[in-house]
């Protein structure tokens, strides 16, 4: 597979990768209902468990094929989200998307501190934080060239700060609150059935669509 081919959004903050060349309605199905799922699920606010339940509740009802669901209580110290992801997809995610994965982390941190897309992701992760629990999660979309998405929750205990260099950095360690610290939802987007539904997920959304997606450059040289 050619790695130098990719395209990365942030969705409410969330990074999604699109790996491998789709169509920008597929894309755009993707990136809409996954937003609104987010934006619900956010909205009901609740533990990370909660809101994971929500999110993948509602995008199974925007016609996302639910295939397999996974948890892992997994202790680490000293990784990276880079690593948290490729270990927690394992098998599901082969070596060739593995190193897409990595070219997108790349691409980002390659982009200038401080800028709107850095910040945005800092900000949800912060937004995203438990005072009590000491921790924080981040939610990623992988989309593979075959279509399949990968959906995980990576949960990590809070850095003093955090900063982008959390992608690939050895820096997170795991929360010691005895719950489930890592989530993989693998599904599929039935694109026949979602024509019925795209117009509906739209007009949630409204001005969101423009307001809370954001593209990442092609290039950031």
């Amino acid at each position: 597979m050619d790695t130098s081919t990719f395209d990365t959004y942030l969705v409410n903050g969330n990074i999604t990768i699109f790996c491998g060349t789709h169509t920008d309605m597929f894309k755009h199905d993707i990136l809409n209902s996954s937003l609104y799922a987010e934006l619900v699920a956010t909205q009901r606010r609740g533990d990370r468990e909660a809101l994971w339940l929500t999110y993948t509740d509602i995008v199974s009802k925007f016609k996302w094929v639910i295939n397999s669901r996974e948890t892992q209580g997994t202790v680490f110290s000293n990784s990276s989200l880079l690593k948290l992801l490729t270990q927690s997809a394992g098998s599901a995610l082969p070596p060739a998307e593995q190193q897409i994965v990595a070219n997108a982390f790349s691409r980002i941190k390659k982009l200038e501190r401080g800028s709107l897309a850095i910040n945005t992701i800092i900000d949800k992760l912060n937004s995203n934080g438990s005072a009590t629990a000491g921790g924080t999660h981040a939610l990623l979309n992988i989309v593979r060239k075959d279509k399949t998405v990968l959906t995980l929750q990576l949960s990590f205990k809070m850095p003093k700060v955090i900063d982008i260099d959390i992608l690939d950095e050895p820096v997170l360690k795991s929360i010691n609150d005895e719950k489930t610290s890592i989530r993989l939802l693998r599904s599929s987007l039935n694109e026949l059935q979602y024509n019925e539904v795209r117009e509906t997920v739209i007009n949630k959304l409204g001005n969101k669509i423009s307001t809370d997606l954001l593209h990442i450059p092609q290039q950031t040289d």
